[in-house]
Order: structure tokens, then sequence, then C-alpha cells
């Protein structure tokens, strides 16, 4: 007899959001707003907001172009063990071991491209999967003590 267990989120948020920078705000609210729930506090819950407008601002920016035609979606779901941030664009997508590394000697003096070295090094897990067709999903993932 083979027995299977999957745990149910005890919460789940989704939203839709415009490739506008007032996008990044509003995903970071709604992704604070649970985490706040699910019992994150100080310094943890500002780590996890910032790597969220860090991927949001991506998202926006990188995937979508600012395009007012592409949304970003959001979904945040937290189980009692864990918090999960789920963000995808439209975009053309990306690969990941493409990505300089923000602390080469060459990319110190950057104005930017530090968003998911920041969102790996906050969070415990990040995921990047590319769409069949199109865009990019990105998954954090913080655990619940």
């Amino acid at each position: 007899m083979s027995i299977s267990l999957s745990i149910t989120p005890v919460e789940t948020v989704s939203r839709r959001l415009d490739s506008t920078l007032a996008s990044i705000d509003a995903a970071e609210t709604a992704v604070v707003d649970l985490a706040t729930r699910a019992g994150f506090t100080g310094l943890s819950l500002a780590r996890i907001g910032l790597a969220v407008r860090e991927i949001t601002a991506n998202a926006i920016l990188h995937g979508n172009r600012y395009d007012p035609g592409k949304k970003v979606f959001l979904t945040v779901s937290r189980t009692p063990s864990r918090l999960e941030v789920s963000i995808s664009d439209q975009g053309g997508g990306f690969d990941l071991n493409s990505v300089p590394d923000p602390r080469s000697p060459e990319a110190l003096l950057r104005p930017s491209g530090r968003g998911l070295y920041m969102a790996r090094n906050f969070m415990d897990e990040l995921h990047v999967w590319r769409g069949d067709l199109f865009g990019v999903t990105v998954v954090l993932v913080k655990y619940i003590n």
C-alpha cells in the first residue's frame, strides 16, 4: 500500500500585475503581508521584501521591457513549513548561467546586476524556469522555523 502526502497551502495570494514600476510595490506588499502572517519579522521580513522587489523589477524591466501588453504574475503561498513566492513574466527569457557574477571586478562598479544575487542570498531557495514558449518564472522559498 502506497501513501502519498501533499502539503496543502494554508493561504495563497495571486496577483496579475502591470509592467510598471508601481507593480514592484504591489508585489512587495502582497508578499510581506503574507510573510508577516506566517510569522516572519524584522530582518527576515525585510530581506524577503527586498528579494521580491528585485525579482519583480527584473520581470518588469528585463523580462517584459515595460511592455503595457505584458503582465507579471505573482503567486505567494504559505504552508506550516515554508513561504513560496512565484514571479513570472512574459518576456524572452534568459539563461541563469549567463548572468555575470556581480562580485567580479568588472561588475563591481555597474549600477545594476545584483538582484538575483541578493535574492539568492536572502532566501533559502531560488529556482529559475524558462517557459515553453516565452517568459521566465522565478520561485523563491523561505522556510518557516
